[in-house]
């Protein structure tokens, strides 16, 4: 059976219960607001648009032994047009552009006309999509989102889409650049040095690979790492799926934001840059507020959360069909399959492309400058990876509910 066949409950089914990443192929969503093209949606936002947007920047070769981290990027303000016209069909730009992460009430209504995630089975995540304007090169440093399972469609261009399993062994968790909700890791899959590929080719056999086409749409499992980079001009829309789980990793959250508010606390301006990615910047949480949360947090998931997932279709179980039972499920349609493992060979010709980016000569001259001690950084991270936290949330939950039978 192809697309057409496939009902919304049947494709939440699925989503929900995907243990590996999926692909669904050229599944066309019908979403008015895309029918005429690239072209003619950017010229529809320009023209509802009150002011032209900022546009990321950033230098395709690139100077650091490091990803690309947000804090490294310029911001332009352009019109889509002027981005279309400056990148599109441009190979020999020397930088990169993009309109990243633009949540659907920041864009014009007339541009999100028709787009509906119940064509999924998941009507409730609309009004908190994400938009995605890329140029070629444009790239999400490798992270996976503690929150949720996500849903990302493609409506133009390709998206070149690198994945690893959760626990990954060979790949070093950071909270620095701090950004509630991502873990990033420290590997730099954007433009590798010569010494970079050969610790990374160690990665074979863990590395999943797909570049997305237009109307393909991409199913990524809970914690799955991801690296993102756009093969050329591309506009992409995803929706992250709440998950009754999602309560626990919340509550991780909120201890890596205390712990990391305490971290920048009477830091200099230059290294509370370092430390926090640019979206955090001035995202000021007091002690109270953030333990009021907390506290709310412990009350879901010790008392009503998981009675409550159950009768609100916001919120959804996850993990809840027996594996066999889903592949049977995946096998009768045809048009969906499984993200495939990288063969060995394929992963050391990608490695070996992405180095040639590497600007050798010119390497770490941009390096963000940081008062910040090395041993400071080590323990940050040190304190802030998730084995820890998990183990302090489960030390934190057990105290909590043990007092909480004392009142």
């Amino acid at each position: 059976m192809g697309s057409e066949n496939i009902t919304p409950f049947q494709l939440r089914e699925i989503i929900l219960n995907a243990r590996k990443p999926l692909i669904l192929k050229k599944f066309n969503c019908q979403w008015s607001c895309f029918k005429d093209g690239l072209s003619k949606w950017c010229a529809k936002y320009d023209s509802y648009s009150k002011e032209k947007p900022q546009f990321e920047k950033m230098p395709v070769k690139n100077e650091l032994n490091e990803p690309q981290w947000e804090r490294k990027r310029t911001m332009e303000r352009m019109s889509a047009m002027e981005f279309l016209n400056l990148y599109s069909n441009n190979e020999d730009c020397s930088t990169w552009s993009g309109l990243n992460y633009k949540r659907r009430n920041e864009l014009p209504v007339e541009s999100t006309t028709g787009v509906d995630f119940g064509c999924f089975g998941f009507p409730n995540v609309n009004d908190e999509c994400t938009f995605w304007l890329s140029s070629k090169g444009a790239n999400t440093p490798c992270h996976y989102d503690t929150y949720g399972c996500n849903v990302v469609v493609q409506i133009f261009g390709r998206k070149s889409w690198l994945l690893f399993p959760p626990g990954t062994s060979g790949l070093t968790t950071t909270r620095i650049p701090y950004e509630e909700s991502s873990v990033y890791c420290l590997e730099n899959f954007y433009a590798p040095t010569a010494m970079d590929v050969i610790k990374l080719s160690k990665l074979s056999g863990q590395c999943y690979h797909y570049v997305l086409e237009p109307n393909d749409v991409l199913i990524v499992p809970r914690h799955w790492w991801h690296f993102v980079e756009a093969l050329e001009t591309s506009l992409s829309v995803n929706a992250w799926i709440p998950l009754s789980c999602d309560v626990d990793n919340q509550i991780e959250e909120c201890i890596v934001k205390y712990f990391m508010d305490k971290m920048i606390a009477n830091k200099d301006s230059t290294t509370r840059h370092y430390l926090m990615n640019p979206n955090q910047l001035n995202s000021n949480t007091s002690d109270d507020e953030l333990f009021n949360i907390l506290e709310y947090l412990l009350e879901q998931k010790n008392n009503v959360y998981e009675h409550a997932a159950k009768k609100t279709s916001s919120v959804h179980q996850y993990h809840y069909i027996d594996e066999n039972n889903l592949i049977s499920l995946i096998k009768s349609f045809g048009n969906i399959c499984e993200v495939s493992l990288m063969a060995d060979d394929d992963w050391e010709m990608y490695l070996k492309r992405n180095c040639t980016r590497c600007n050798s000569e010119k390497i770490n001259e941009g390096a963000v400058a940081t008062t910040l001690r090395n041993s400071e950084d080590i323990l940050i991270n040190s304190i802030c990876s998730p084995y820890i936290v998990q183990t302090i949330k489960e030390e934190f939950c057990r105290r909590y509910i043990k007092n909480k039978t004392k009142e």
